[in-house]
């Protein structure tokens, strides 16, 4: 009986050392994981770091990079920037390089790309309003042409560059053509001396006729591309497209 007592004992004496050891040395593996991983993320959470840049790049990408370093990144807006492409970062709130905690919320400002707008219908309304029409649509006006028509009355826009409902971007400058009206009997030289060259363009085109040669002179107590002299004297009767040659200060 002492002898099945004794074994008893040993057995349980040897399987509480067993256990005692394996206690031992899973403490002693757990400490060193506390000391080499968990206290190191504890210690520098909440830690001041530098805020990184992720302006001028995708939402993804600045999503990641964030997220590499603790922080949140949250969108707070949308807005269209010719400067960049559509999902891509404008601005970022702190600003990059600030000294923040890890964990802090990084608000960022998206663009939606360059604005664009659905080419709106210019031919049959008068050359003013047409100015008024682009300006709405954030389209600029490029250059002017006329031309005679039995259809459109004088001042009418007969024509334009682009085809009404295509998508254009902001800023896209449209040409026009305007009406004359119906041919004239006779063509009378306009007076475009004392003009802006581009005035003088103008004039003499919705008359019916064309500029021919530009030449330059210099003429300080004048504008620069002011119209000093014309070659055919105004209120002189001649054939459609007639050339008027100009003389232009210069500086």
């Amino acid at each position: 009986m002492n002898i099945i007592l004794d074994k008893i004992k040993s057995l349980w004496y040897y399987k509480f050392i067993r256990v005692t050891v394996y206690l031992f040395a899973a403490m002693v593996v757990f400490g060193f994981l506390m000391d080499l991983i968990v206290m190191p993320i504890y210690t520098k959470h909440g830690e001041a770091i530098p805020l990184p840049d992720v302006t001028k790049i995708r939402y993804e990408d600045a999503k990641r990079a964030l997220a590499a370093e603790g922080f949140v990144i949250v969108k707070s807006e949308e807005r269209y920037d010719s400067r960049f492409p559509m999902g891509y970062v404008i601005k970022q709130v702190p600003e990059p390089g600030a000294t923040v905690k890890s964990g802090r919320r990084v608000s960022v400002i998206l663009s939606k790309g360059e604005r664009r707008f659905e080419m709106p219908k210019i031919v049959g309304i008068s050359d003013r309003d047409s100015k008024l029409v682009l300006s709405r649509f954030g389209l600029r006006l490029g250059k002017k042409n006329y031309e005679y028509s039995s259809y459109y009355p004088k001042g009418v826009v007969t024509r334009q560059s682009i085809t009404p409902g295509v998508e254009v971007p902001m800023n896209t400058f449209i040409d026009l053509t305007i009406s004359l009206g119906s041919v004239p009997s006779v063509f009378i030289v306009p007076s475009v001396e004392g003009r802006t060259l581009d005035d003088a363009r103008d004039i003499i085109e919705q008359a019916g006729l064309q500029i021919g040669s530009i030449r330059y002179q210099p003429m300080n107590a004048l504008l620069p591309e002011t119209v000093i002299k014309q070659s055919l004297q105004s209120g002189t009767e001649v054939p459609k497209d007639t050339m008027i040659n100009l003389v232009v200060s210069s500086l």
